[in-house]
């Protein structure tokens, strides 16, 4: 004698229909209005791909000053950051302008070093000079970070940043 199927698994087993279309769509409108997600999650889910992908080191932020506060926000706007991996520092100044878009002047503590910048729409490499300077200009508002590779040891893995807000 064989045992004849809970409705739960009856209805499990078949198609959806128009019904469960509908209640799926109310399930997404709710989580939308009570817990949406994060603005940046897709910035956030690329970086850690990257990361991923290059295997590489994540640098910690050591530091950030506040040159300055922008009123009318709920945040203070870092002017200056400071990141430490395996014994390299980088530090980073972003001048922001009345535009939409910023300009970052950077030191990195060795010269022999490679600074790409990855912006949302676009990567920028520049080599550091004999003081360990290098700089962007025009860089777009918004989540940027910054991936650091040595030239001299090609089997070092790179460091990647953590993404910072411009």
């Amino acid at each position: 004698m064989s045992a004849t199927p809970d409705p739960e698994t009856t209805l499990a087993a078949g198609a959806l229909d128009d019904v469960d279309a509908h209640v799926l769509d109310q399930l997404r409108h709710l989580h939308e209005v009570v817990d949406p997600p994060p603005a940046d999650l897709v910035d956030r889910v690329k970086f850690a791909m990257t990361v991923a992908a290059l295997e590489a080191e994540v640098a910690d932020i050591v530091s950030s000053a506040t040159l300055e506060t922008v009123r009318g926000t709920d945040y203070d706007r870092a002017d200056t950051v400071t990141f430490a991996s395996d014994g390299l520092s980088v530090m980073v100044s972003i001048e922001h302008g009345a535009t939409t878009r910023a300009d970052i002047v950077g030191w990195v503590s060795e010269t022999d070093v490679e600074v790409e910048l990855r912006e949302r729409g676009r990567t920028r490499t520049a080599v550091v000079d004999e003081e360990g300077r290098f700089s962007f200009t025009g860089v777009e508002r918004g989540l940027v970070n910054f991936v650091i590779r040595r030239r001299g040891d090609v089997a070092a893995p790179p460091i990647i940043t953590p993404a910072i807000e411009l």
